[in-house]
């Protein structure tokens, strides 16, 4: 049986990665850190986090491929504690690279990174774009340096994945969308809703994750196009739509005003295109009636 690593398995996305490579037969091993994984029969859990992962017990494993969906948070301090998550996320991702080596394996390091990192533009970006980092990506960023210098020399297999906006039930969409739902019936817009989102359906991002783990490609970066490409506003509109709900500017319900790197992510022109669609060209896309009728309120 093949076996893989996945690190932030108990997340939003390494959770949705985990399901499509149980689906798939693999023997998964699950870096488990603060958050109990959902541990079946046929998953074995790493324990300690990324610090857990030696090269001795990466050389034991003998994996094909190292799924990294992890990225340390601290969300009371919000820009301090993405600033102390980013020196930390450093600080593993150097120690992850590290023992890879160490191990002598030759498997791919694939890793889960945002399009954020790109900033706002009304022109599509693709891997040759300069990062631009705005919001969130300004720390996050910091914390992937190590693995984006490591996927830049060509003896090291480390793919990063760069993708849109994971919609799905959990994350920033139950935070912002479905909780205003299900406790108000609305639906908030922010700004004048004229931006335009990329997004995706969480599950297909986690089975292209796999599927691009299973191709042989060389190391760097490699963007998620996805075909779902919506102005806020109409992207409001369809979810107001299914879930019968009003749309009110998000000052009425945040009367407070929302932190500036949120209202900076949920404002700003993030649109993907990609050099390299050879993989995702016939794959089967959900679209956004199909993501939303699977998501709970």
């Amino acid at each position: 049986m093949r076996a893989v690593i996945v690190i932030g398995g108990s997340g939003f996305f390494g959770s949705a990665v985990i399901r499509q490579l149980h689906n798939k037969g693999y023997e998964i091993y699950a870096v488990q850190n603060k958050s109990i994984i959902d541990s079946k029969d046929d998953i074995s859990v790493i324990t300690g986090g990324i610090n857990g992962l030696t090269a001795k017990r990466i050389n034991e494993i003998n994996p094909v491929a190292i799924f990294h969906c992890a990225r340390p948070t601290f969300p009371y301090f919000r820009k301090l504690g993405r600033s102390i998550a980013a020196f930390k996320a450093s600080r593993l991702n150097n120690y992850l690279l590290r023992q890879i080596e160490k191990s002598g394996i030759i498997a791919p390091l694939l890793f889960a990174s945002g399009s954020l990192c790109y900033g706002n533009s009304i022109n599509a970006h693709d891997e040759k774009s300069p990062l631009a980092p705005i919001s969130y990506a300004r720390q996050y960023l910091r914390g992937e340096l190590p693995i984006v210098r490591a996927s830049q020399k060509n003896n090291t297999p480390v793919i990063i994945l760069r993708f849109p906006w994971l919609l799905g039930n959990g994350s920033w969409f139950s935070w912002f969308y479905l909780k205003n739902i299900s406790e108000k019936n609305i639906v908030p817009l922010f700004g004048n809703g004229e931006n335009y989102m990329s997004l995706i359906d969480v599950d297909d991002a986690a089975k292209l994750m796999v599927k691009y783990s299973e191709n042989k490609i060389e190391g760097g970066v490699y963007n998620i196009f996805s075909p779902i490409h919506k102005t806020q506003k109409e992207f409001a509109l369809q979810v107001s739509t299914h879930f019968d709900s009003e749309i009110v500017n998000y000052k009425k319900i945040y009367v407070n005003g929302l932190e500036v790197a949120a209202m900076e992510a949920f404002t700003s022109n993030i649109i993907l295109t990609s050099n390299y669609q050879e993989i995702i060209k016939d794959f089967p896309f959900n679209n956004l009636t199909q993501t939303l009728a699977k998501v709970k309120d």
